[in-house]
């Protein structure tokens, strides 16, 4: 019995900012020691026009991005209360969609798998979720936290196990980012181009066993631990938000180890590269679609749904390739689809729907 992914909602902040915009706001929290022509340049080069911008619009506080940058910015804890105050919302919205848009009430919710590496609470989004949503009191409760840009697989995972092992199982999904809070002021390349991709985001999706005949089935799920990679990207919680570690061989080790590996896991059901119908690739960056692309031998165009969300919302982390796959469940792209992520370990995530 293969799971049935029935819907997928997203949600964005209020706030959207176009390339200048972005580029403004980049240079207002840069050392005087960065140029405009290099901001510049890591702008155009990301592939994003436009993205979502919570902490670009917080009138409580005003300073949060200030024009004379001291000491890293804000502290862990304001950040903090920026992804609180944005994620629950951005959380609710998506997960009303998603209820509304499988046709599932509330009150047949049975588990609730979330997902999140730009914010941490107690009580969290999973029980901002029951509370908000009306889920009930007795429905079980997963999170999936700090494992970044692939934890939306994880996270489908979770909720297509939950169903195997109880048919009656109705789960909902939701990852929601707030990565404008982790902005860094630094003058490191690496965080400079962290600052260039990521946005703000939510999505949530709905796990059950049955559901319309035409929606996506959870086939299986795959991981891969790429050799030689632990200091290659990593996510660390530091006095002024989350600090970034984004190593140049990232790309490189994706274009060595991910085609063996994605052939591995389509051999395993039967498939090949060729007999997949569309592919959603984490949009890391346009280079990780691209290494991405090149290590299976696919051509440029198998990555146009992946490039397109970057393009219109920027990397929202865990909620992005939620986004990709509602584009392609909305264009009714050809099945089966093969979603791959990659995140700090370097660890990558497949998932195979059909």
């Amino acid at each position: 019995m293969n799971p049935t992914l029935r819907a997928v909602a997203c949600a964005t902040p209020d706030r959207r900012l176009e390339r200048a915009q972005w580029i403004e706001i980049a240079q207002r929290i840069a050392p005087a020691s960065v140029p405009i022509g290099l901001t510049t340049r890591l702008a155009e080069r990301s592939g994003i026009e436009g993205r979502w911008c919570a902490g670009a619009d917080a009138p409580d506080e005003p300073a949060f991005y200030p024009h004379d940058p001291q000491d890293g910015g804000p502290g862990t804890a304001a950040r903090m209360r920026l992804w609180e105050r944005n994620a629950r919302p951005l959380a609710m919205q998506a997960a009303r969609e998603a209820l509304a848009e499988a046709g599932v009430q509330a009150s047949e919710i049975t588990h609730v798998v979330t997902a999140s590496c730009t914010g941490f609470a107690a009580p969290g989004i999973d029980l901002w979720l029951m509370q908000d949503a009306g889920l009930p009191p007795d429905c079980r409760r997963t999170h999936v936290g700090f494992m970044g840009c692939h934890a939306a697989v994880n996270a489908l995972a979770v909720a297509a196990a939950f169903v195997r092992a109880d048919p009656r199982a109705c789960v909902l999904v939701c990852c929601a980012e707030i990565c404008s809070a982790h902005l860094h002021y630094g003058a490191r390349l690496d965080r400079l181009i962290a600052n260039t991709l990521f946005a703000d985001g939510a999505a949530a999706a709905v796990v059950s066993a049955d559901g319309p005949a035409h929606a996506p089935r959870i086939q299986c799920a795959d991981s891969v631990l790429i050799p030689d990679s632990t200091n290659a990207m990593g996510w660390h919680i530091g006095d002024h938000g989350f600090e970034m570690t984004l190593a140049a061989t990232v790309p490189e080790l994706l274009r060595q180890h991910v085609g063996p590996w994605t052939r591995a896991c389509l051999e395993r059901q039967s498939l090949e590269p060729a007999g997949v119908g569309a592919w959603a690739i984490h949009p890391g960056g346009p280079r990780v679609i691209e290494s991405v692309l090149a290590s299976i031998g696919l051509s440029e165009d198998r990555g146009h749904a992946s490039l397109e969300v970057l393009r219109r919302f920027g990397n929202m982390s865990s909620a992005t390739l939620l986004f990709i796959l509602r584009d392609l469940w909305k264009a009714n792209a050809p099945r089966p689809w093969m979603a791959l992520a990659f995140g700090p370990g370097l660890v990558g995530e497949s998932l195979l729907l059909r």
